[in-house]
């Protein structure tokens, strides 16, 4: 995996006074949201890596899959919320294929989640439609399998790390009812995983779900 840092907004607005404030724009909300996970796995860099150690390959990524998250938190008023939620990435996979200097396969498998706490920034548009920038810290565990087979047998390596990162994330929700909103949101985890063992970086979940307040 590659590290690409990109830029990130997030939105921080006034707040309002108490007496602006409703009781339909404070309190308490839980949410479950799922949609496609991403990670910059290279296959340049994977062939490289394999080079290094006189193996040829011609190697294929699978870099996206299924994401989801459970989340909940306290919206103080109409601009500023705190949220927690627990976040499945899903699997990645390398498959290589040795071309020279051996014989066999090499395929590598990623899975983690992370918990998250964030704070949220909001810009209402209307009664019905509101802006958020995210903003937080990523407490993740990533697992890596590696399995290499060929005409000696097979061996296998696993790893696993866990670690803290940034997290910064925008979307925008719609209110269907005052208890109920459709949220859709970009989010990025940085910096996941130890170059050194399961190898590290960027995971980006895009995901669409459901808001309930009380």
């Amino acid at each position: 995996m590659k590290v690409r840092l990109v830029a990130a907004v997030f939105l921080v607005t006034a707040g309002l006074t108490a007496g602006q404030v409703s009781a339909a724009d404070s309190g308490g909300y839980f949410g479950v949201a799922a949609g496609q996970s991403m990670v910059d796995l290279d296959e340049g860099e994977i062939n490289a890596s394999l080079a290094s150690i006189g193996l040829g390959a011609n190697t294929t990524v699978d870099d996206t899959d299924t994401g989801f998250k459970i989340f909940g938190g306290y919206q103080f008023n109409n601009n500023l919320a705190i949220e927690g939620a627990y976040s499945r990435f899903g699997k990645f996979a390398s498959n290589s294929t040795i071309t020279s200097g051996g014989s066999g396969t090499a395929n590598g498998e990623w899975s983690g989640y992370s918990l998250d706490v964030a704070a949220l920034g909001m810009l209402p548009l209307g009664e019905k439609f509101t802006l958020f920038g995210r903003a937080g810290l990523s407490v993740w565990n990533l697992d890596f399998d590696f399995t290499a087979s060929g005409p000696g047998g097979t061996a296998t390596l696993s790893e696993s790390e866990s670690g803290v990162s940034p997290l910064l994330g925008l979307g925008a929700s719609f209110n269907f009812t005052p208890t109920i909103a459709l949220r859709a949101e970009y989010e990025r985890h940085f910096a996941v995983g130890d170059e050194e063992t399961t190898g590290d970086g960027d995971i980006d979940l895009i995901s669409v779900g459901l808001v309930f307040k009380f």
